[in-house]
């Protein structure tokens, strides 16, 4: 008898995360009241795992008689990045350790890290990287350059008004997507989530358009050696129907969802293209399925798809 290959999730959050939850939002309602209906779970886990336990171990001071405690691996991080950010093309395992005077194993050791975690990202599923969207998110926030919340805002509140729902705005890293800005339509009882928690990478129409972006060998090997996780019954879980809802993403150009990650919610995302083509973020707008019925959905996808437009055009993306 032939055995069954067995299947295995790509990342702990495609299953299991910390608690933390999509909530209903009342604006009248302050959120530390916990005992107001505005804090109501709805359901779904948001928040991404912590790991690592290891004390590091401290290195001497630098040569060039710089003081203070130094983290051998930090350094080494930090040296990678540069060279990377710092090259006119992606670099692959084996040139980094050339440039970097690194073994292959310990150069191999960090970009798998700084990959899973957004900081560095590989180029149409090659063996090559350059920096990642994550990396770019937080240098947004230094006072000189632009801040992605900032390029998204005005976005997320046109949408917010058009829709009358909730409009997200997350960066796609270590198998979640990071919502950094988001911003409430009506003043009724709407979807909500705090700024900084993550939803899984397979949430609803979020995780098409993450998947979309891939290319199809990447995604076709993603889906044959990953379970896809069932968050409600509506849930996609086999991958042949989601390389079809993916297809149909890639046709319209965004993605929707009907209670395929929180029951009783609905979804549209679209992706947010950065330099190089490169997936940057994902906008989405998610409310309370009696309050959008099927044409009133596929109008907020076409609505996220022209806001996402606007934002990937502001950030030099034609």
């Amino acid at each position: 008898m032939s055995q069954k290959p067995t299947l295995r999730p790509i990342a702990p959050c495609l299953h299991h995360c910390d608690p933390g939850t999509y909530v209903a939002h009342l604006p009248s309602v302050p959120p530390s009241d916990k005992g107001a209906a505005g804090q109501a779970q709805m359901s779904g886990r948001m928040s991404p795992p912590q790991t690592g336990t290891g004390q590091p171990r401290v290195a001497a001071p630098a040569a060039n008689g710089a003081s203070g405690p130094r983290v051998p691996a930090v350094l080494k991080a930090f040296r990678l990045i540069e060279a990377v950010s710092i090259s006119p093309r992606p670099l692959g395992v084996s040139e980094l350790s050339r440039k970097l005077e690194l073994g292959k194993s310990t150069v191999h050791g960090l970009v798998t890290t700084l990959e899973a975690l957004g900081v560095l990202e590989s180029v149409n599923g090659s063996k090559r990287y350059q920096l990642g969207p994550r990396l770019a998110a937080l240098c947004s926030r230094s006072g000189n350059q632009a801040d992605l919340r900032q390029i998204a805002r005005a976005a997320l509140e046109r949408l917010a008004t058009t829709t009358e729902q909730t409009s997200f705005f997350g960066i796609p890293a270590d198998g979640h997507v990071t919502i950094l800005d988001i911003v409430h339509g009506r003043p009724t009882l709407s979807i909500s989530a705090p700024v900084g928690s993550s939803i899984p990478l397979l949430a609803g129409a979020v995780g098409k358009v993450v998947l979309a972006s891939w290319d199809a060998a990447r995604r076709r090997a993603f889906l044959r050696d990953n379970v896809l996780p069932a968050f409600t019954q509506a849930s996609i879980t086999q991958p042949d129907a989601y390389e079809a809802a993916v297809a149909a993403t890639l046709e319209r150009g965004a993605a929707i969802d009907v209670d395929e990650y929180v029951d009783g919610v609905r979804a549209a995302a679209a992706p947010v293209m950065g330099p190089g083509g490169s997936l940057g973020g994902v906008l989405w707008v998610a409310g309370f399925s009696r309050h959008i019925d099927v044409q009133r959905l596929e109008e907020i996808a076409r609505a996220v798809l022209r806001e996402a437009g606007e934002i990937s055009a502001r950030l030099g993306v034609l």
